[in-house]
């Protein structure tokens, strides 16, 4: 129900003020026995507002659904033409309230209604902020427009179309069901061309421009208007006109059309601007709405880019600032916030300074302030003798403009606003960054804002915030030492205290509860999609159950979290598939070691002839040239038999321990020989230093050969068996000491039952 404004706050009625009701807060004695109270909606706290009750019927037998019982002072009453009206016309649509019943009680006018639930459509949106989905937008209009235009049909005009006025019935997922309600202030006009003259009622927010002035021209174009700006506050997501006293919202809209291109969906942007034309006669209406619906496009009338400028208030000289002259403080409010670069040039002017102060002095002389704002007023004129500072400026803005969301820069700093910021600073947006850092060097912004409306708690957020950054200092400082976040790489970068970092912290001191579990959730989720288990992040997410702040340390480690967790998982599967194929493979390659056996005993016997080979050669020459003694000579043939037979077991019994197929061609003395003897055919080949190192090759050779067969031939054999048996003893260690370690950690991946689908 809408108040008559009484003449003391700035209304126009010839209402008397004395209350004659006998009851206020409950039903009244004449119905007392038809009705029983469930709950009182809203008391009557003076005589131009109706009590309203929820009650139900006292009858036996009756229903026990719940009805609406609305208690008027009779001064005060509903034209009394629309029941009957209302009556006729809320059965003809399921979206407008229905009447049930009226009369007198106790000489003052009561009306019942159905009762159309318990949430406007205002309540549902302060708990859903944001821009409504364009298929719900077009969902609200179609049914607003099926209210409205049955409203109108029987010459009713509601006058007070907002969302407050419009009840969520019922809601399921994104679909409302809306019922348009409280016709308290309704109008009935049969035949009137050009609309009755009441006196002024309604919100300024949704008023048409020509129900602004003193007496209202009573038109259906008018709630057509009303309800083009609660469409456009569902698409934008805030309300198209960024003022909020009554004085500033009916000179903007006289003057200026709401702005509604920041609506994404171009056919809904279209509704709204045909519904919110200035001009009347071309304001679109029920058959433009209509067409609308069923996917057709009207002509939207001419927007007008100026319309006749509001009245100068006496008395009140117009200050310029940005080429434009204000005589209202909330329209110098705005300016001054959303373009602070603009204010601090003004304001660091001493000459702009003393024109500011001595345009708020006017306001001290014009009757409209308390006693605490005045003195307030001259302590704001006081400080701009010198440059102010952030907090002040902010002051400022806020005496200017006291019912103004509690916001800085454009950006509202509610709850959601907040929420908001913090994801912006994510995405890198440069302006909001800018305030984060322009709030945490002058936090006494958050206190002055505090006082602002959605702005209740900012005070104890600054000090949450202060707190908070500095307990992340030393958080970070103990969360790098700890055990297995030590030895990360760039983790010092993760958790370094950036303005993304200071955004998050600020989210997380204005809706702590909130934020910590969207933290639990977002980092829980990360943890669950792990690859394998991360014990340092389980163990941050272990204390995050009591600490936000860990929770915060472990989603900026996120990625680091997943690199590990990759490379656990890649670890832990190829010893899966190492341990699997040892057990399936068990069988094959011993029967494969049993075939491969007489070829690996081959490839045994040729590696050992090849090195034996040359020791004839160059004993036998050096007996034929006579460049050695006879003695070296027949000792020399003496030594190559034991020699040999030396030479040929090593290698006969090293290739029978390591086995095929692990003996030739890696630990083998064939493959050996095979792999040195392609090193000079490599270098050779590629026509590198060729000639140089066949030179430096047959230079060595020769040497060699020389001293052998002129000293001592007999050096040959035993050096090559002592080089062949030192080296099989070597082969058959390391062959032992790899098959051990691989059998532990076959065994360690056994006990631990690691299967690839549980990694």
């Amino acid at each position: 129900m809408t108040d008559f404004i009484s003449p003391s706050d700035g209304g126009f009625t010839d209402a008397r003020t004395v209350e004659t009701r006998p009851v206020l807060d409950d039903v009244p004695p004449a119905l007392a026995d038809r009705f029983v109270l469930v709950r009182v909606v809203r008391a009557a706290e003076r005589p131009g507002r109706a009590a309203v009750l929820r009650v139900r019927r006292a009858e036996p037998g009756a229903s026990e659904v719940p009805l609406v019982l609305k208690y008027y002072h009779r001064l005060h009453a509903p034209d009394p033409a629309v029941a009957p009206v209302l009556e006729v016309a809320g059965t003809g649509s399921g979206h407008l309230e229905r009447l049930l019943e009226s009369g007198l009680a106790d000489g003052h006018p009561y009306q019942v209604f159905r009762s159309h639930g318990e949430t406007d459509l205002r309540a549902h949106l302060d708990a859903n902020p944001g821009r409504m989905p364009a298929a719900a937008v077009r969902e609200v209009a179609r049914q607003l427009h099926e209210a409205v235009s049955v409203l109108h049909r029987h010459e009713l005009v509601h006058r007070d179309i907002t969302p407050d006025n419009v009840m969520v019935e019922s809601l399921r997922g994104d679909e409302l069901r809306l019922v348009l309600v409280d016709f308290g202030a309704a109008q009935y006009r049969p035949d009137e061309d050009d609309g009755p003259v009441r006196p002024w009622r309604g919100k300024p927010r949704y008023l048409a421009p020509e129900a602004g002035p003193l007496l209202q021209t009573v038109s259906p174009e008018a709630d057509w208007w009303s309800v083009g700006m609660i469409l456009a506050e569902l698409a934008l997501g805030e309300h198209p006109v960024d003022f909020f006293s009554d004085a500033a919202v009916l000179a903007e809209i006289a003057t200026h059309d709401p702005d509604v291109s920041g609506v994404r969906d171009s056919r809904l942007r279209r509704l709204c601007e045909g519904l919110l034309t200035r001009r009347p006669e071309e304001r679109w209406g029920a058959g433009e709405v209509g067409a609308w619906l069923e996917g057709r496009s009207p002509e939207v009338g001419r927007r007008l880019m100026g319309g006749r400028a509001p009245e100068e208030p006496a008395g009140i000289t117009p200050f310029s600032f940005l080429d434009e002259r204000f005589t209202e403080p909330e329209h110098l409010a705005q300016a001054l916030d959303h373009y602070p670069v603009k204010a601090a040039r003004l304001l660091a002017d001493a000459g702009g300074r003393a024109g500011l102060s001595e345009w708020l002095g006017q306001f001290g002389a014009a009757g409209r302030h308390s006693a605490g704002e005045l003195e307030e007023l001259a302590e704001l004129r006081a400080g701009l003798a010198e440059v102010p500072d952030p907090a002040a400026v902010v002051r400022l803005i806020t005496w200017l403009g006291p019912y103004r969301d509690a916001s800085l820069w454009r950006i509202p700093l509610s709850p959601e606003g907040v929420r908001e910021l913090g994801a912006a600073v994510r995405r890198g947006d440069v302006e909001a960054s800018r305030l984060v850092e322009h709030l945490w060097r002058t936090p006494a912004i958050l206190t002055e804002l505090a006082r602002r409306p959605r702005g209740e708690g900012l005070d104890e957020v600054r000090e949450r915030w202060t707190a908070l950054c500095s307990r992340w200092t030393h958080l970070v400082d103990e969360v790098r030492r700890s055990p297995g976040i030590a030895r990360l790489d760039r983790v010092r970068r993760a958790l370094r205290t950036t303005t993304a970092v200071r955004a998050r912290l600020l989210v997380l001191a204005r809706e702590p509860d909130r934020a910590a579990r969207a933290l639990a959730a977002e980092t829980g989720r990360t943890a669950a999609a792990l690859a394998a288990p991360v014990p340092w992040f389980e163990r941050l997410l272990l204390a995050g159950r009591d600490d936000p702040l860990r929770l915060l340390v472990a989603s900026l480690l996120v990625e680091q979290a997943v690199t590990e967790a990759d490379a656990r998982h890649r670890r832990a599967t190829e010893e899966e598939i190492e341990r699997l194929m040892d057990e399936d493979t068990d069988g094959v390659i011993a029967v494969l070691r049993r075939m491969d056996l007489p070829p690996t005993l081959s490839w045994a016997l040729v590696g050992a002839t090849v090195v034996i080979a040359p020791w004839c050669f160059v004993i036998a020459l050096a007996d034929v040239l006579d460049r050695a003694s006879q003695e070296s000579v027949v000792a020399a043939w003496m030594q190559i038999t034991p020699a040999a037979a030396a030479v040929f077991a090593a290698e006969l019994l090293t290739a029978v321990y390591i086995g095929p197929p692990a003996y030739h061609p890696r630990r083998s003395l064939a493959g050996l020989l095979i792999r040195s003897s392609e090193r000079p055919a490599r270098l050779t080949l590629s026509r590198r230093l060729t000639l140089l190192l066949g030179a430096a090759v047959l230079v060595g050779l020769v040497l060699l050969g020389f001293v052998a067969l002129t000293y001592a031939p007999w050096v040959w054999p035993l050096a090559g068996m002592a080089a062949v048996t030192g080296w099989s003893g070597r082969r058959c260690y390391v062959w032992r000491r790899e098959r051990r370690a691989r059998a532990a950690r076959l065994a360690g991946v056994r006990a631990r039952r690691i299967a690839p689908r549980q990694v």
